[in-house]
């Protein structure tokens, strides 16, 4: 399916109407320095939308935090939950990288996705061209805007992709054969580039049967 460039005004109103059960599946987990401090989300940046501790936040049972410096020495990342979010012990300047693979496989057959087994991934930039991560599901920043979405090392392409800007808006696009897109960030601020992607593969976890796995990962840049 072809996705054109446009422009998208994020109005909170929109889920609402939608409904509890498609916002849930919309979710996604991300990263954001504040106060000094790296913090990870789980909700809908684009909509202001911090899950609680207590609550949905903590779905998002295992996270696995790392660095991901480019000379490959990365170290293990120690996390604190707080109210509406899990602080890093890491400064927030800093690129990281966090996966959470322990999700239960969910029937999404009511939103047309099907039996799935969720993974979730963030990563946090800290510079405008970064090597590929050691992530399943990777959103990569290239330079001058572009970036470049893999899939166990390898392009994904003709995917879509999202970026929320700092005021809610948002824009959709699709990478090219080489899984590559620029996309645009006209304000300052922490921008987020979310894609999903659902993978035809069969298997199994904690006895449960899934028919395909389904990646949700997340790109945060500061601009």
């Amino acid at each position: 399916m072809k996705i054109t460039k446009m422009n998208t005004l994020r109005l909170p109103l929109l889920m609402l109407l939608l409904g509890f059960a498609f916002q849930a599946q919309a979710h996604f987990i991300w990263l954001e320095p504040a106060e000094g401090q790296a913090r990870l989300y789980f909700g809908e940046y684009g909509d202001n939308l911090r899950e609680k501790t207590g609550g949905r936040l903590d779905s998002i049972a295992a996270p696995a935090i790392q660095t991901n410096y480019a000379d490959r020495k990365s170290a293990k990342v120690a996390y604190e939950r707080k109210d509406n979010h899990i602080a890093l012990k890491a400064p927030g300047n800093v690129p990281l990288i966090v996966q959470d693979t322990a999700m239960k496989v969910k029937d999404l057959r009511k939103n047309n996705i099907g039996i799935v087994k969720p993974m979730y991934y963030a990563r946090f930039a800290t510079n405008d061209v970064e090597a590929a991560s050691s992530l399943d599901f990777d959103i990569q920043p290239l330079g001058n805007g572009k970036v470049k979405v893999n899939l166990h090392g390898a392009p994904l392409a003709k995917v879509k992709l999202e970026i929320f800007a700092p005021n809610q808006w948002m824009r959709e696009y699709q990478t090219n054969e080489l899984g590559e897109v620029s996309v645009d960030t006209p304000w300052p601020g922490l921008y987020v580039v979310h894609v999903v992607y659902v993978e035809p593969v069969k298997g199994e976890y904690q006895g449960d049967a899934y028919e395909a796995i389904r990646h949700v990962g997340t790109l945060s840049l500061i601009r």
